[in-house]
């Protein structure tokens, strides 16, 4: 995505141009009192800061800083209420600035619900084009941009990876973006995914997704996978696919990444396991492992703690377990800042503890 470019005014003053602009010619009864001029194929007026940008194929909204900012920050706060008290206006101020935009525009792009306010439609195609204004202004101002990204952002995790990695997340992410309010979701991986694709939730890490055009999914590395077994079993190594299709064994349900793990290992036997139990929760499996009832497919770092107790042992296989593949995740075409922040934190983290399987 271009962001926007400087051009100078008339007046030799400077505005922000849009991409969109580009190859652009303002069409005005009289030339000698319109505002907007044409350099370098880029048009612009120095009315308050005002830009000309295309919105829904029109070309004569007036649409000002002050506007954009209030619509920027009511969309990353999720209330007009907290958007006001950020920029220090006046809320009445703040929601005129919002009316005018909206009839600039000639279209809702913010809605009520019973939180406060959040995006429709085409706010959401709105927002991407104001993110990238608000980051040129910042840039202009010298601002440090990890300290102006602020608000509400859904993240999702993987349960058995959240189990570990929550908590060095949370610092991490508390450093690098004191301002946002993350809201964490443990789950399943596909059901994160769904939530994901449902607008449920804005960024996730999941672990073999099943993948959708709609979901770009940007590596974060392999997480080591083994069985697990009660310390008191005693089986011949490697474990085979037969010497375990009998005993009880636990698994999230399927279309779970576990369940697709365990149903394609006990496969390449030709055999499918005679006392499956679901359980909807990884960490939950991990205790039963290691209460001795079952065995089961776990992340080796959340094996660790048991280990270190004498609860459970892990067993090589024949053949190979595969290391489960940990992604980040988000909606294609999202230019959401938060977003990019939370996916740029996690990967940072990631790269500093010991989990990754590289």
């Amino acid at each position: 995505m271009r962001h926007p470019t400087l051009a100078m005014t008339s007046d030799r003053s400077f505005i922000l141009v849009s991409s969109e602009m580009r190859g652009l010619r303002h069409a005005c009864s009289d030339a000698r009192e319109c505002p907007f001029i044409d350099i370098d194929n880029q048009i612009g007026c120095t009315e308050h800061l005002t830009l000309k940008i295309l919105i829904c194929g029109k070309t004569d909204m007036r649409i000002t800083i002050a506007q954009l900012e209030a619509f920027f920050w009511t969309a990353q706060l999720g209330s007009a209420q907290r958007a006001a008290e950020h920029l220090n206006l006046a809320q009445p101020t703040l929601s005129l600035r919002l009316k005018d935009l909206r009839d600039a525009v000639g279209t809702d792009v913010l809605e009520r619900t019973g939180r406060g306010l959040r995006l429709t439609p085409e706010g959401r195609l709105l927002l991407p084009r104001v993110s990238a204004i608000m980051t040129e202004l910042r840039a202009i101002g010298g601002q440090d941009e990890s300290r102006t990204i602020a608000g509400r952002v859904r993240v999702g995790l993987a349960e058995g990876f959240a189990v570990t990695c929550l908590s060095p997340l949370l610092a991490g992410l508390l450093e690098d973006h004191p301002a946002l309010q993350p809201e964490w979701v443990v789950s399943t991986s596909t059901t994160l995914e769904d939530a994901l694709l449902r607008d449920a939730l804005d960024v996730a890490v999941l672990l073999n997704p099943i993948g959708d055009e709609q979901l770009h999914l940007q590596p974060l590395g392999a997480q080591p996978t083994s069985w697990v077994v009660p310390s008191s079993w005693t089986l011949a190594a490697p474990l085979t696919p037969r010497d375990l299709w009998s005993q009880p064994i636990f698994s999230n349900p399927p279309p779970s990444a576990m369940h697709r793990q365990i149903s394609g290992w006990f496969a390449t036997a030709g055999l499918v396991p005679s006392r499956l139990s679901t359980c909807t929760s990884v960490a939950v499996i991990a205790e039963l492992v290691a209460g001795g009832v079952g065995a089961g497919l776990l992340p080796i770092p959340m094996a660790r703690r048991f280990i270190a107790q004498g609860q459970v042992q892990l067993v090589t296989a024949d053949p190979r377990v595969e290391n489960g593949r940990l992604f980040i995740c988000y909606r294609t075409g999202v230019n959401d800042p938060k977003v990019a922040a939370v996916a740029r934190s996690i990967a940072r983290v990631m790269q500093r503890i010991d989990y990754i399987d590289t």
